[in-house]
């Protein structure tokens, strides 16, 4: 009962919690209605985690994760779908977040509506493979790197990090009948490190997911540890 009374306060706080993000910023009109949709997408999939019965034998979560939206760079890349970060607090005394969830998690919203937790890079490097518009030319490739290293961040964030990707840092370039780019996004706040990605291309400009290579390595400040 206790769990159930907990459960349904996180339902009530993450309702309110996307009502105020929902008026932050100024977002085009155009999507707008689609921003708003996949917010009370992924609400209503925390409510059903925290709700289940598999729930009901993790601690309590006394707060409401925080849920932000990715940034420009993937919906370049992916206008259809909209995915978000949820991260459950970590700092100054981390929370058990209810399972199958981590304590930093990446979601994608589909245009139904449907949800999918992308839970390791396995999985993310798998949604590359799908998603991906064929990359033929050099300015695909490198919005391709730039999406990439946004969403693979999430697996090395914390909260506290913030990562930004140098000018040069992305390089395009033809090895044999592939297109291979790769790119690294460097922790400039909270900590130090980089990830790093490569992303090569067959002929067609399908992405060879058995040979992209995702690679992180970040550590935080000592305020952090």
């Amino acid at each position: 009962m206790f769990f159930m009374k907990t459960a349904a306060a996180l339902g009530f706080a993450l309702v309110a919690l996307s009502a105020v993000q929902a008026g932050q910023g100024d977002p085009d009109p155009k999507d707008g209605a689609a921003d708003d949709k996949s917010r009370a997408a992924v609400d209503a999939w925390l409510r059903r985690i925290m709700t289940s019965d598999g729930a009901t034998d993790v601690q309590p979560v006394p707060v409401a994760p925080k849920v932000v939206p990715i940034d420009e760079a993937v919906r370049r890349v992916f206008p259809e779908d909209r995915f978000y970060s949820v991260r459950f607090l970590r700092y100054p005394r981390a929370v058990m977040p209810p399972r199958p969830l981590e304590l930093e998690n990446l979601v994608r919203v589909r245009p139904d509506g449907s949800v999918d937790w992308i839970k390791d890079l396995d999985a993310l490097k798998k949604h590359l493979g799908d998603k991906f518009p064929h990359v033929l030319d050099e300015a695909q490739a490198r919005a391709a790197v730039l999406a990439c290293l946004r969403l693979a961040e999430e697996f090395y964030q914390d909260g506290h990090y913030t990562f930004n990707v140098p000018e040069d840092a992305i390089s395009v370039s033809r090895q044999g009948d592939q297109l291979v780019a790769s790119g690294k996004a460097v922790v400039t706040k909270g900590g130090k490190g980089e990830v790093t990605v490569t992303l090569p291309f067959d002929p067609s400009g399908k992405l060879k997911v058995d040979e992209v290579k995702i690679v992180g390595r970040v550590r935080p400040d000592v305020r952090l540890r």
